[in-house]
C-alpha cells in the first residue's frame, strides 16, 4: 500500500509533508542551531522497499527536502521495517548496519552527527498515536517474520 502511494501520490505533496514532520520534530535542535551541520550538505534516505528516496538539506533554520536529489554526501538506505525499529528504539542502528541491513554510503562523518544527535533525542518525542503506530508496525514486521522463518524450517524439515 506504501509503495502505490508513494509511486501516485504528487512528489510535492510528498515531499512537503515529509518536510513538515521533519522541522515539526526537530524544532528545538534547528532553533538551537544544532543541525548547523548540515548546512551545504544533503543527507538522502532510502526506503528501498516502498520506492521512496528523499534528500534533506539544511535551508538557513529549516530543514527542506527534496525527493529523488540529484546528488548526496551520506545515503542511509534500508526497508520500512528497519527504520521503524531504528526510530522506534527497537534496534539500534549499529545492529541494523552489521548485519547489512542498513546501508550507509558516503559521508561517515555526517552519518556519526545524525546518528549521535537521533541516539540523544530517543522515540518518546514523537507524538503517542505515531508512537503507537510504529511499536505496532514493528511488531507485525517482527511476527511476519518469525512466521516466514517457521515456514522455511517446515518445507527444509520436509524435503529431509
Amino acid at each position: 500500500m506504501l509503495r502505490q502511494l508513494t509511486c501516485y501520490a504528487p512528489e510535492r505533496l510528498q515531499a512537503g509533508m515529509i518536510q513538515l514532520a521533519l522541522n515539526r520534530f526537530f524544532q528545538p535542535e534547528l532553533s538551537a542551531g544544532e543541525l548547523n551541520f548540515m548546512q551545504n550538505k544533503m543527507l538522502q534516505i532510502e526506503v528501498s522497499d516502498i520506492g521512496l528516496q528523499f534528500g534533506i538539506s539544511l535551508d538557513g533554520c529549516k530543514l527542506k527536502v527534496v525527493l529523488q536529489p540529484l546528488h548526496h554526501n551520506l545515503l542511509l538506505k534500508a526497508e520500512l521495517a528497519d527504520f521503524v525499529a531504528m526510530i522506534s528504539n527497537q534496534v539500534d542502528p549499529d545492529t541494523l548496519f552489521f548485519r547489512r541491513r542498513l546501508q550507509m554510503l558516503g559521508d561517515t562523518e555526517l552519518g556519526l552527527y545524525c546518528k549521535n544527535l537521533l541516539d540523544s533525542i530517543g522515540p518518546e518525542r514523537l507524538p503517542l498515536p505515531v508512537s503507537a503506530s510504529l511499536n505496532w508496525l514493528a511488531q507485525q514486521h517482527a511476527a511476519l517474520a518469525q512466521s516466514q522463518l517457521a515456514d522455511q524450517c517446515s518445507e527444509i524439515q520436509q524435503h529431509n
